[in-house]
């Protein structure tokens, strides 16, 4: 059964500098359960045309226990899979070709709260097998 909810991802990028990149989303989405995987579809605008029209891509947010995976579709594709004290291996795919991407997941907790849930997943990325930033994603459904 499909459940409409509210979801928030708020995100920090640290880099080696002291830059630090923000990342949040607002948005609605729906709720499910599919294979043992608590599942969060949602849609998320990816850029703006010159045209003035907005592209948006679809993502898939999958949780279990011990692994999140997140699905993104459109002009910058990735399946990114956290699971925690390993390296995955991924590849973003963009408009100029694919880059391949680590993440190393130092952890994930999923807090139950009165409206939902909090999910906090820490990890490091690396591009090329070289340390790219330290990264910490916040998602709140509710």
């Amino acid at each position: 059964m499909r459940e409409e909810v509210k979801i928030r991802i708020h995100g920090m990028h640290n880099m080696d500098e002291g830059d630090a990149e923000p990342i949040e989303i607002l948005t609605m989405g729906e709720k499910y359960e599919e294979d043992g995987f608590l599942c969060v579809e949602y849609e998320e605008a990816i850029d703006e045309t010159e045209s003035g029209v907005v592209e948006v891509g679809n993502n898939l947010l999958k949780i279990k226990d011990d692994q999140v995976e997140i699905i993104k579709d459109g002009q910058i594709a990735s399946h990114m899979v956290f699971v925690p004290g390993q390296t995955t291996v991924t590849y973003y795919s963009t408009p100029f070709g694919e880059m391949e991407v680590g993440i190393h997941t130092d952890k994930i907790s999923k807090t139950p709260n009165d409206r939902g849930f909090d999910l906090q997943i820490n990890y490091n990325l690396e591009m090329n097998q070289a340390f790219v930033s330290y990264c910490q994603v916040n998602v709140s459904i509710e």
